[in-house]
């Protein structure tokens, strides 16, 4: 954290935008089907924006990942 004029922030407005990202919907291990579910929603709706900011596009990175790993866990190809 750095220190501005005495508040307390959390970094540039470009880490403030990642955060409500993050709050938004904190990125998990996938541990069910509806996880998996309510993950994709996610993704599905960034994808469908089409344009996306770095920090939109850094967050569906982490979530894509999150599904491959429950993807490779549970539906491995043969």
């Amino acid at each position: 954290m750095t220190q501005t004029n005495g508040k307390k922030t959390l970094g540039s407005l470009k880490n403030q935008a990642y955060l409500k990202l993050l709050q938004t919907f904190p990125p998990r291990p996938i541990a069910s089907e509806e996880d998996y579910q309510a993950t994709q929603k996610v993704v599905d709706k960034l994808i469908d924006q089409g344009s996306l900011t770095t920090e939109e596009q850094d967050y569906l990175n982490v979530l894509g990942c999150l599904i491959r790993d429950y993807e490779d866990l549970y539906f491995p190809f043969n």
